[in-house]
C-alpha cells in the first residue's frame, strides 16, 4: 500500500521533507540492496522467485513437522511477505519502488521502502532464534 501511495501521489525523483534526517523521496531501484546490480530486473526476477519457493518451502516443512518456534515462523512470514512485495514490484513496474531516505547533511542511506525492512527484521529475527546460548566455564 506504500509503495501504492508513493506511486500514484508523487513524480519520480521527488522529494518530501518530513524532518531534519528523513525524507520521502521517489525513486526506481532495478538492482538489489543498496543499488547493487542496477538494470538486471530479469535476474533478480528468477532469483526472487527461486529464493521465494525455497522458503514457502521451508516454511510448509516447519508447519508439517512442528519444528520451529514461533518466532522463526514470524520471522520467515516477514521475509516471504517483503520479498513478495518487493517482486510484484519488480515484475509489474520492472523495477522496485523505494522512497524512504535517511540522511545527516549530505550523507544519505541508500533509498529503501517497508518491504526492505520486513526482510530486514525478518532475517535478524532468524538470526537471533538459531543462536544458541554456549554454557560458560570458570
Amino acid at each position: 500500500m506504500t509503495k501504492e501511495w508513493i506511486k500514484n501521489k508523487m513524480f519520480l525523483g521527488e522529494v518530501l521533507e518530513i524532518f531534519p534526517f528523513f525524507s520521502i523521496t521517489y525513486v526506481q531501484n532495478t538492482g538489489v540492496a543498496f543499488g547493487l546490480g542496477q538494470n538486471n530486473n530479469l535476474f533478480f526476477i528468477f532469483l526472487s522467485s527461486i529464493l521465494l519457493l525455497l522458503l514457502f518451502a521451508l516454511l510448509a516443512y516447519w508447519d508439517r513437522t512442528k519444528i520451529g518456534v514461533l518466532k522463526e515462523k514470524i520471522a520467515l512470514s516477514l521475509i516471504l511477505g517483503g520479498a513478495l512485495g518487493n517482486l510484484f514490484d519488480r515484475v509489474s513496474y520492472g523495477s522496485v519502488i523505494d522512497f524512504l531516505d535517511f540522511f545527516v547533511g549530505s550523507y544519505h542511506w541508500p533509498s529503501f521502502n517497508v518491504a526492505d525492512s520486513s526482510i530486514c527484521v525478518g532475517a535478524f529475527i532468524l538470526a537471533l532464534s538459531q543462536m544458541k546460548p554456549t554454557p560458560t566455564t570458570i
